[in-house]
């Protein structure tokens, strides 16, 4: 009797030993789990501003992209939101032309300040720049600018003012030699049915027609348009100029002379 006693104490007390290990064992394999499922998430942050670092006072740099798409990953959701606004973002992307010289040359993008426990990949991971010995040209006149396309059949310009007849020119000087003029031109998006007075950008082009990289101070210029009616007796004249010279590449301010005629 007393070793049937002994052998079912023996026995109770294995099988709860047993319970707490298989109890203890369930419990890492479930906090393992927990571990192993931890979510990941990737968000895309679009144009993200370049702080290009180079010497200011003696380059001038042209040629890149000044925005970049970055790939944000990490587990923390509300980290991930910071650094989507622009507001509240800490991480910022840089590019290192300290130590660069004149030339053309590709330069690796660097993420800076990035929060603990997420990871970024910049898109593209390098830029191409152009690097010029800085130049500035002065008083350089300024030339209105209208297409005929833009000019309504019924009317004619009698004049065309703009507030800025001269402005400064900055870029590298291998640039400003072959700048050709500035142009004040007028927006794409605006015919001419009658007055115009409006704020234009300046343009630097050259002999081509091909707008160079530069800043121009004043960057834009106030451009007034006068206008009178089409008379009835010269209409038939004004469309045949018209299309003659909508067909041609002669300058724009060369065509608006005409069209004043």
């Amino acid at each position: 009797m007393k070793r049937n006693s002994l052998y079912i104490i023996t026995s109770f007390l294995f099988a709860c030993i047993l319970f707490v290990y298989a109890t203890s064992i369930n419990y890492q394999n479930n906090s393992n789990a927990r571990t192993t499922k931890t979510e990941t998430y990737t968000n895309t942050v679009l144009n993200v501003p370049i702080d290009i670092q180079y010497d200011s006072d003696q380059y001038f740099i042209s040629g890149f992209s000044s925005e970049v798409t970055v790939f944000l990953t990490g587990s923390n959701r509300v980290t991930l939101a910071s650094e989507m606004q622009e507001s509240t973002r800490k991480f910022k992307v840089t590019a290192d032309l300290t130590q660069a010289t004149e030339g053309t040359i590709e330069v690796p993008l660097t993420i800076e300040n990035l929060p603990s426990g997420l990871t970024a990949v910049a898109t593209p991971q390098n830029i191409t720049v152009k690097i010029g010995k800085k130049g500035t040209r002065d008083n350089v006149p300024v030339i209105p600018q209208i297409d005929y396309s833009q000019i309504d059949d019924n009317v004619v310009i009698d004049s065309v003012v703009i507030s800025n007849e001269q402005v400064s020119v900055t870029s590298d000087t291998d640039t400003l030699s072959k700048i050709d003029k500035i142009v004040a031109m007028l927006p794409t998006n605006v015919r001419i049915t009658g007055n115009y007075s409006d704020f234009v950008t300046l343009q630097a082009v050259d002999k081509n027609g091909t707008v160079l990289p530069v800043v121009i101070t004043p960057f834009e210029t106030s451009m007034k348009v006068v206008t009178r009616p089409v008379r009835n007796t010269s209409s038939s004249t004004t469309t045949t100029t018209h299309s003659s010279t909508t067909n041609s590449d002669t300058n724009t301010d060369t065509d608006t002379s005409k069209k004043e005629q």
